[in-house]
């Protein structure tokens, strides 16, 4: 297991980022061409970049409270690819009749017969772990933001609080910092 002091962030003029591999993410596509596009036929080995705070914040060095919710995702990290690859699973049905509905038929050929999670991982791939600088209760805000065979131009996203999915759509739902702060500021 990685921890917070073995992995160094480093600032890209627009954010904090990291790149650990872990096999909590190894089987999924590899999702590191530009904007998520896939980059090789082989699954990945479990590489994944870690962005701290993609929105909404300066490039003053991460705080204690702040690598404290990294490490958190670090030390959870299997429970928070268990939860996406379930809702995904558990909502590809409803995913795809959605596409053919707004789409047409035609689509159908880019929503394979799935029979498994590991299935699903051959359909889609990590391209970044966003980790908000919201938390609630102690356990941040995290979003996964994927590349899929079905949508290539907006992907697909996941906003967690800690282990549970909160919200599924668009890439952009692993970014957006409002979203989070939204769901932290229900009670």
């Amino acid at each position: 297991m990685t921890n917070v002091s073995e992995i160094e962030f480093q600032w890209n003029d627009f954010c904090w980022e990291a790149f650990i591999r872990n096999t909590a993410w190894s089987g999924f596509q590899e999702r590191k061409g530009p904007y998520g596009a896939l980059s090789s036929n082989k699954p990945s080995l479990g590489d994944v970049t870690v962005v701290f705070a993609p929105e909404g914040r300066g490039d003053d060095p991460l705080n204690d409270k702040e690598l404290s919710l990294v490490d958190w995702f670090l030390t959870h990290q299997q429970e928070v690819a268990n939860a996406i690859l379930d809702i995904l699973f558990n909502s590809y049905g409803a995913i795809k009749a959605g596409y053919i509905e707004e789409f047409g038929e035609e689509v159908s050929e880019t929503f394979p017969g799935i029979h498994s999670k590991s299935d699903l991982k051959k359909l889609v791939g990590i391209v970044s772990v966003n980790i908000h600088q919201v938390s609630k209760d102690g356990i941040p805000y995290i979003g996964i933001e994927m590349g899929c065979d079905w949508e290539e131009e907006h992907g697909l996203g996941f906003l967690l609080h800690g282990g549970e999915v909160v919200d599924l759509g668009g890439a952009d739902t692993a970014i957006l910092l409002w979203k989070a702060k939204q769901h932290a500021n229900k009670t």
